[in-house]
């Protein structure tokens, strides 16, 4: 018999690099509340995708942004493969990168 209304898994894993750590996430929430609700350590400010603090590179997988990110990200990010974790919901595992910033809010070289 097809499997035509099989149910979706109900979490997804998030690997976090450069920390190498994978945390788990129950559908529908967001990245970056889960990720903060475990423990991790990730920068951020506002959690409501105004300031782009949280954004990370998506290596791989699949997620649904809650809102537009070209209203915080230049096209450049968005075309480096930059998310918002704050407005980030996970459609499959994942592997994101964050990158060191300096003090400054400009990324390291």
């Amino acid at each position: 018999m097809l499997n035509v209304f099989k149910k979706a898994s109900s979490t997804s894993v998030a690997r976090i690099d450069p920390m190498e750590i994978e945390i788990t996430i129950e559908r529908g929430d967001r990245l970056l509340s889960s990720a903060l609700d475990q423990g991790v350590k990730w920068p951020h400010r506002c959690k409501v995708g105004s300031c782009g603090t949280c954004k990370v590179i998506l290596v791989s997988g699949d997620i649904k942004p809650q809102l537009n990110f070209g209203y915080v990200l230049t096209p450049e990010e968005i075309n480096e493969g930059y998310i918002l974790a704050c407005q980030s919901t996970l459609k499959s595992d994942i592997h994101v990168l964050i990158k060191p910033r300096s003090r400054k809010g400009k990324e390291r070289q």
